[in-house]
């Protein structure tokens, strides 16, 4: 047996303790580092009317900033209710946020951003501050996310704005289990063509300015456990993990783009779960849909997009396992490239897609592989990456039957896995 398969079997037997043998909570221990062990040290609650704060009878206050602003580290902020609470919550201590089935955090319009502060890089380097309905930050902070709905829609203001439901940077690290988060795009949707809406974002690496003249390296980073989380509506991404330190298991999610009928989709091309420059991750037992481009310019939706590379750090290693991709332009794409973004980087990126059941029953692309002429593109996997993976899965319907040329009968190219320009890709068992 060669060397390389000796390492990819040991890879798929990784692969296999990872989705197989750990529960999630588990993977995000070992992923995230052991957390402090809090003692419990009580509930504050959060209703229409303050009272002492001993229960949803009688809440002790009326804002989640002011709960969380309260607590003390392992205090649990619990909602009451199902009326919104409309303000951005600020968190920089490890606490829960949790509450009442629908109990809901929802952007305020006009927007009204939190008294609390950012990480010190905001104010010293002029960053834009986020329109973020949750933002968790702090090295060391631990939170915990649970049962609750985040919702947007962002009031408008220009591209110049950064939309998220849950944003974590500078180092926190956040356990997001069985939320729903939905409609992070602008609520102006002449907008909506602006590179921004994400549902959940851990880590950044480039931050615009305030004047949003230029964008800052500032490798800003965060660690997450997604489980069990329903992501819809969002703009431009469902689930971002980004930076180099950023890391994240993704696991158990139903990530919902908005298909290529749709205003969003005629406008902007949309990726589902994202893992991009020198991030890790490990995107497993997904579903995720719909994220699919029907606009004039040269674009592809992704379901699963790995990104890195074009003079950032490349993204490594980075396993896809185990998802149910449907009616995506592109189910898994593998895009790392060199530092012109023309060519396979020179160095081995060994992301590895591995029994994922990929599907889409039509082209419904028309630009993604050239506009002239205009010519859509689509394919169960796509692969620009050097020794990368891609072992056992399952791809079906006619968006991606095989038509590698572009004709006036038939203006589009698809494949079920496209490895075009990658570097010694290995491609086994795949039906």
């Amino acid at each position: 047996m060669k060397v390389r398969e000796i390492g990819l079997m040991a890879r798929i037997a990784l692969t296999g303790v990872l989705t197989c043998g750990v529960t999630g909570a588990g993977l995000g221990a070992v992923l995230l580092g052991a957390r402090p062990a809090y003692a419990a040290e009580g509930i504050r609650y959060v209703g229409a009317v303050a009272g002492n704060d001993t229960s949803c009878a009688s809440p002790g206050y009326t804002s989640v900033q002011a709960a969380v602003n309260a607590a003390r580290p392992g205090d649990t902020v619990y909602l009451c209710g199902t009326t919104p609470f409309r303000e951005q919550v600020v968190v920089t201590k490890s606490v829960t946020l949790t509450g009442r089935p629908g109990a809901t955090i929802a952007a305020p319009s006009p927007w009204a951003p939190s008294a609390d502060p950012l990480p010190p890089q905001f104010a010293a380097d002029d960053l834009a501050a986020p329109q973020a309905i949750v933002v968790v930050w702090g090295r060391g902070v631990h939170v915990t996310i649970r049962g609750l709905a985040i919702a947007g829609p962002l009031p408008g203001g220009g591209c110049a704005e950064e939309e998220y439901g849950i944003l974590v940077i500078d180092g926190a690290s956040v356990l997001v289990a069985h939320d729903a988060v939905t409609d992070i795009r602008d609520a102006d949707p002449s907008l909506y063509g602006c590179q921004t809406g994400v549902g959940i974002e851990v880590g950044r690496e480039h931050w615009p300015t305030a004047g949003f003249t230029a964008f800052r390296t500032e490798d800003f980073t965060g660690r997450a456990t997604i489980t069990g989380t329903a992501v819809t509506g969002y703009q431009k991404a469902g689930i971002v993990i980004d930076a180099p330190g950023s890391s994240a298991w993704v696991s158990g999610n139903e990530v919902t783009g908005a298909g290529p009928d749709s205003a969003l989709g005629r406008i902007i091309a949309q990726n589902g779960i994202q893992v991009s420059r020198g991030a890790f991750a490990r995107v497993a037992r997904n579903t995720v849909s719909g994220n699919q481009y029907s606009g004039p310019a040269g674009a592809s939706s992704g379901g699963v997009l790995i990104y890195g590379g074009c003079g950032d750090p490349l993204t490594t290693h980075v396993v896809v396992a185990g998802n149910r991709l449907t009616g995506n332009d592109v189910g898994v794409y593998l895009y790392n490239a060199d530092a012109g973004c023309v060519n396979a980087p020179g160095s081995r990126t060994g992301d590895l897609v591995l029994g994922n059941r990929i599907s889409d029953p039509a082209v419904t692309n028309t630009s993604g592989y050239s506009t002239s002429p205009l010519c859509g593109y689509q394919a169960g996997v796509a692969d620009l990456g050097n020794h990368d993976a891609i072992i056992g899965n399952d791809i079906r319907g006619s968006g991606y039957q095989g038509h590698p040329s572009c004709t006036t009968a038939q203006p589009y190219v698809t494949f079920a896995i496209d490895t075009t320009g990658s570097i010694d890709p290995l491609v086994v068992g795949n039906h």
